[in-house]
């Protein structure tokens, strides 16, 4: 289904024939698709796996850690992984994992050499710089728009990792993305609701209540939704009691 097929069934909804209200109807699977996209459950569709992450050093190469840019669209890192940025260092041969870590805790961990012992009744907190040289990376720290490598890289290397990323708006006619192609129905419901509530419209709101929720016998374009991400992540898996992988 396209966005202009989208806005039609909306139409309908609202008032059987209804044209002028196209506009409204747009801006509304717009914010539905960003307020999706804001929720704690991301559909597969909105993965970028193995993605590339070239880290190139100054000239001369430093210690100093390196921020990179994150991807546009980035909103985060899948929910399975305990930091996954990686790169191959031979071929064939294992991925090597960037440990992901806090700010202050990369920070001292790279930049400071802690020594703690007890005297008596008090722990004493002993701490020396160290002396830092640019090498293979190690570890990582997902800031605000950056991600930032340490320690700071001896030459160019090409990471891998997998983020969510934002879909593509629905700006323009007969437009598709993921929403529309896996889960029309609950991007027309959730939108739907917001131009029926704005128009002051109880049976439209009604309605698109029906399609997310369902009736007896019918189930719900929510419902579908989650079931959808669910079947997706366990199909093919052994769930058998104290199966060994």
């Amino acid at each position: 289904m396209d966005r202009d097929t989208c806005v039609s069934r909306m139409q309908d909804k609202l008032g059987f024939g209804r044209t002028d209200l196209t506009s409204r109807c747009i801006a509304a699977l717009q914010d539905t698709q960003d307020d999706l996209e804001s929720s704690g459950t991301l559909p597969f569709w909105l993965l970028q796996q193995d993605q590339t992450l070239t880290i190139t050093p100054p000239v001369p190469a430093v210690a100093t850690p390196l921020e990179v840019a994150l991807p546009a669209g980035f909103i985060r890192e899948p929910d399975d992984d305990d930091g996954n940025l990686r790169w191959q260092q031979y071929v064939p041969g294992p991925q090597v994992f960037l440990t992901k870590m806090d700010y202050k805790e990369a920070e001292i961990f790279f930049f400071n050499q802690r020594q703690v012992w007890w005297e008596g009744n008090n722990i004493v907190v002993q701490t020396t710089p160290p002396n830092p040289s640019p090498g293979v990376p190690k570890a990582y720290v997902l800031r605000k728009s950056t991600i930032r490598i340490y320690p700071g890289p001896d030459k160019v290397y090409n990471l891998t990792w997998s983020y969510y990323a934002h879909d593509s708006s629905l700006v323009g006619g007969n437009v598709t993305n993921g929403w529309t192609t896996n889960a029309p129905w609950k991007l027309i419901g959730e939108a739907g609701i917001k131009v029926a509530h704005d128009i002051r419209n109880a049976d439209a709101y009604s309605a698109f209540q029906d399609i997310l929720e369902g009736k007896p016998g019918r189930q719900g374009a929510s419902a579908r939704y989650l079931s959808q991400l669910y079947e997706r992540e366990v199909a093919g898996r052994n769930h058998a009691m104290g199966a060994r992988l």
